[in-house]
């Protein structure tokens, strides 16, 4: 992330969706290097909210600032979205990974995507997923309407033994970046825990917090019970199995 932030001023974040928790993806980066708040968006597919996000900072760069409320075009093919500033009450829930890098908060804003018809989720008549698919983020989360996006830090807490949410784990580099599901979930003969995309041995590794990937992929929660030098598999057929591991 911090190579992305050096060579192209700002890297993108994807959290994948997890059974009822829609995905999302925020920048980092964009407050660093161009003093532009930070942007999100949920609720969509993740590549196509990896390439929207990185469209506005294109943007940013160009001169088009972002201002809370405005309609900005160029963003989706033939809708508008709507600016609307983050409450800092969310932004370590939210933007685990902003805050990070910067250590504290930053000024951040999501884009608030419409329903086919043009209505946003604030209107009495948008579509459900609409609605369902895009928390606000500008209300300070104590005023959030009860659903998944207040029971995300339920979600985050570590089941984890003898892990804080906050202890950094190994994840693939495509788990970390959102780009690929966790499949393999490790807990070594050492007592630490390894998140991968792939049974094959090998490939890139990186560190995480822990909490970002419970947050992400509240599934994981279910094998918190492996003991360690064991190993749990997801299957061809979506199935789990366990087995002793080696490593």
């Amino acid at each position: 992330m911090v190579w992305h932030i050096e060579e192209h001023g700002w890297s993108v974040v994807v959290v994948a969706e997890e059974r009822e928790v829609p995905g999302w993806a925020y920048s980092v980066g964009l407050w660093h290097t161009m003093r532009s708040p930070e942007v999100c968006m949920f609720g969509l597919r993740g590549r196509d909210m990896h390439a929207w996000v990185n469209a506005v900072g294109q943007q940013v760069r160009a001169g088009q600032t972002l201002r809370p409320g405005e309609q900005r075009w160029g963003v989706l093919d033939g809708f508008p979205v709507v600016v609307r500033p983050v409450d800092p009450s969310w932004q370590e829930e939210m933007l685990t990974l902003a805050g990070d890098f910067y250590r504290s908060a930053v000024p951040a804003v999501q884009l608030v995507w419409p329903d086919r018809d043009g209505r946003f989720p604030w209107d009495a008549a948008a579509g459900e997923r609409c609605r369902a698919n895009q928390p606000l983020l500008w209300l300070p989360r104590d005023d959030h309407p009860p659903g998944q996006w207040t029971r995300l830090a339920d979600l985050a807490t570590s089941p984890f033994p003898d892990t804080d949410g906050d202890e950094l784990v190994v994840g693939s580099t495509g788990v970390i970046r959102g780009e690929a599901p966790i499949v393999g979930i490790v807990h070594t003969r050492s007592g630490g825990w390894e998140f991968r995309d792939s049974r094959s041995p090998g490939g890139e590794t990186g560190l995480v917090h822990l909490r970002h990937l419970v947050t992400g992929h509240p599934h994981i929660r279910d094998f918190a019970d492996l003991p360690r030098g064991h190993a749990a598999w997801q299957e061809p057929d979506g199935n789990w199995s366990r087995t002793t591991h080696e490593g």
